[in-house]
């Protein structure tokens, strides 16, 4: 499809994206660049947070789950043997 020189349409515009923000970059303050670079990382921890949030109250439900099975089983077997509960 493409010979080893030729870039793909994906590969030049990736290309053309990076002169551009480096361009841009060269304009603004150093500490500017590095402040919105800080800026970028702590959204990224933010999302990062919401999906532990969500992974943590899968983790959650499913320990629930398990304990309430591993109960009824236990009051299955206590009435399956004849044992009161009171």
């Amino acid at each position: 499809m493409f010979s080893r020189d030729e870039k793909s349409f994906r590969e030049k515009r990736s290309e053309l994206r990076h002169k551009i923000v480096d361009g841009v970059y060269d304009w603004i303050p150093v500490d500017v660049v590095e402040h919105l670079g800080n800026a970028n990382k702590e959204f990224i921890f933010a999302i990062e947070g919401v999906f532990n949030g969500f992974v943590k109250r899968i983790d959650d439900r499913i320990a629930k789950t398990k304990e309430r099975r591993s109960n009824a089983e236990k009051s299955e077997n206590k009435e399956e043997n004849g044992e009161d509960n009171d």
